[in-house]
């Protein structure tokens, strides 16, 4: 028995003195950050957003992600801390930025990690201590001296939002020690474009006029038309069209009849027809509409939405009236269609009270040989208005 106590002891005793392996050293140097999301889907940014006494914001804009290895988190070293250096530039000629223009440069100083670094901009005001993942302090924000502050103060304060422009966010990782094979120098960086357009006008073309009796001088023969209007260019922007029988005698406006029954969308429930891509045109659908009619006046208009820092924004264009006229049969006869074809001068100069063609009327209208259709012409109509065609000679034969 006492030999085989005397046995466990010195397994035991041997065993104490194995050296433990050592815990692995932290390399700052091998810290990276890159980008989870930035959210692209806002177009316009309202300084209503942001509360700018405290840098606080509920408006979800970006998540960054700050890793290294495990070695360096919950580890007491005071050198394990990182410098994260970030400026905005800004192409705006709104502000009179003609190329890229340095407007503001910031540091923020990481330390005492636990896990990877969440930067999100809802998580950090001006007050921030720590963040996701670390300690966090806020170093010096300094803008450009070389910009004029006041010019761009005061174009917020009177439109309330971010002038419209390209602004990139370039966010670069230092360590924080010199003593350090990365000390003084760049070991990460992400940058990020941002295009901030806010769309300003949203116009009608055709088909229609802002009155019955323009509507009237004008129809359209096609229970098919196409619908133009005239937008800045969105691309995260939603549109939506609605169209309305109007009747002069029970509507006492164009607004009325817009928001009695809808021909389209033929759901009731549904306000505005959804129009799938950013074109601007539209051609009336075979499907989830109520037909249209001959010797009918209808009313139309266009609804755009967006997001902003604020919620969506929506911006209506005005309401035109149009007047569907009476076609014959399935080959245009009329001469309302050459007009469109020709252009008004070119046509009043044959058909006009001294034209060589006063009196004389349309028995048709043929397309490479053959008699054209309604459809035919008003795809022909819509790329000339468009500025996709043009018509280069008129012959009288």
């Amino acid at each position: 028995m006492t030999i085989l106590l005397r046995y466990i002891s010195f397994i035991a005793i041997s065993f104490f003195f194995i050296p433990a392996p050592l815990k692995a050293q932290c390399d700052i140097c091998d810290f990276t950050i890159e980008e989870i999301r930035f959210n692209t889907n806002i177009v316009g940014y309202y300084m209503a957003g942001f509360d700018l006494s405290t840098g606080t914001s509920n408006v979800d804009l970006f998540e960054y992600l700050v890793s290294g290895p495990s070695e360096c988190y919950y580890s007491t070293s005071s050198s394990e801390r990182l410098k994260l250096d970030f400026k905005i530039d800004i192409f705006s000629p709104e502000l009179g930025f003609n190329s890229q223009t340095n407007f503001v440069n910031g540091t923020l100083f990481l330390s005492d990690f636990t896990g990877p670094v969440r930067i999100k901009n809802t998580d950090i005001n001006f007050s921030t201590t720590s963040v996701d993942g670390a300690s966090l302090e806020v170093g010096n924000i300094t803008p450009n001296k070389f910009i004029n502050l006041e010019d761009i103060g005061s174009f917020i304060l009177s439109s309330g939002k971010i002038p419209n422009g390209t602004y990139t966010f370039t966010f670069d990782l230092f360590s924080d020690a010199e003593d350090n094979s990365c000390g003084g120098n760049r070991i990460s960086t992400v940058r990020r474009e941002v295009e901030i357009y806010e769309p300003t006008f949203l116009d009608l073309q055709s088909p229609g006029f802002n009155s019955i009796a323009e509507a009237d001088q004008s129809p359209v023969f096609t229970t098919y038309p196409n619908f133009i209007w005239s937008a800045d260019m969105c691309s995260e922007c939603n549109y939506g069209i609605r169209v309305s029988k109007y009747d002069p005698l029970t509507h006492d406006s164009p607004y009325a009849a817009l928001n009695d029954i809808s021909n389209l969308p033929s759901d009731q429930s549904i306000d505005f027809y959804q129009i799938d891509s950013n074109s601007s045109v539209f051609t009336y659908p075979a499907t989830g509409a109520i037909d249209l009619e001959q010797e009918t006046y209808y009313v139309w208009q266009i609804k755009r939405s967006y997001e902003t820092t604020v919620g969506v924004k929506e911006d209506y264009s005005d309401i035109y009236i149009f007047k569907i006229g009476r076609s014959q049969d399935s080959v245009s006869a009329d001469l309302e269609f050459l007009k469109e074809l020709i252009g008004e001068e070119v046509f009043s100069q044959y058909f006009g009270p001294n034209g060589e063609l006063n009196g004389f009327s349309l028995i048709g209208i043929q397309l490479n040989g053959d008699n054209a259709t309604t459809q035919d012409l008003d795809e022909i109509i819509t790329k000339i208005k468009e500025g996709n065609a043009d018509v280069k000679d008129v012959a009288i034969e």
